[in-house]
């Protein structure tokens, strides 16, 4: 229940904070974007429910293309250097096949070996970030501070699983106009969050990194 309260509490803030910017002049983008997502592993794997107490070693991830889409605010003025910015960005971070030990704390600690098949794990994150840039006419360094939802989804058989979650994110890019209204960007971001699977009885800290690259209009 808490966390489903600061998932609402997240939105809210991202709403308000756009309806209040729309109060001032501003400049607006939209961009496309593209990459690769690199996620570190799925760690501090631990079990849940009927298995809380059990331990994992920490899971590989795949690499995996990745795709989205922004939507940006800019402001005039003294402010010309702060935009807020809604990030869309996609991917897969499926869990590799790998050998598994296990450990639950039961009359000390017991050990099990096995090993797990691959499994599909798809990751999207929206985010609203605050964006400082420098202002220039042909190139902008920047760099942002975010959060909002997370939503992955396990694909096992006999049946999937999707878990909603707070994200937290870091972000640092450059673009470049080469037309008045027309930019190229490359970005890197860094995202943090807690994913949890109760119907597979476990969750893990799922750390993501995107290298990602697009093109954005200004209006």
């Amino acid at each position: 229940m808490c966390r489903r309260s600061l998932f609402v509490s997240l939105l809210l803030l991202g709403l308000w904070v756009l309806a209040w910017s729309e109060t001032s002049r501003a400049e607006w983008y939209l961009a496309g974007q593209g990459g690769f997502q690199f996620p570190q592993d799925l760690a501090d794997v631990r079990g849940t429910g009927n298995f809380s107490g059990v331990t994992s070693n920490d899971l590989d991830l795949n690499k995996q293309a990745a795709f989205g889409v922004k939507i940006g605010h800019l402001f005039n003025g003294k402010l010309r250097w702060l935009g807020l910015e809604f990030d869309f960005s996609h991917s897969d971070a499926n869990i590799a096949e790998q050998s598994i030990r296990a450990g639950a704390p039961i009359l000390g600690v017991t050990q099990q070996n096995g090993r797990t098949p691959g499994v599909g794990l798809s990751v999207n994150h929206m985010t609203v970030n605050l964006i400082a840039r420098y202002p220039g006419s042909q190139v902008q360094p920047y760099l942002g501070v975010g959060g909002g939802l997370g939503l992955s989804r396990l694909r096992t058989a006999p049946q999937d699983e999707t878990d909603v979650y707070p994200v937290f994110n870091v972000v640092v890019g450059v673009k470049m106009f080469v037309m008045q209204h027309v930019a190229f960007f490359t970005e890197y971001k860094h995202a943090r969050a807690m994913v949890e699977f109760s119907d597979h009885h476990f969750e893990g800290d799922l750390r993501t990194n995107w290298f990602m690259g697009g093109l954005a209009y200004h209006f």
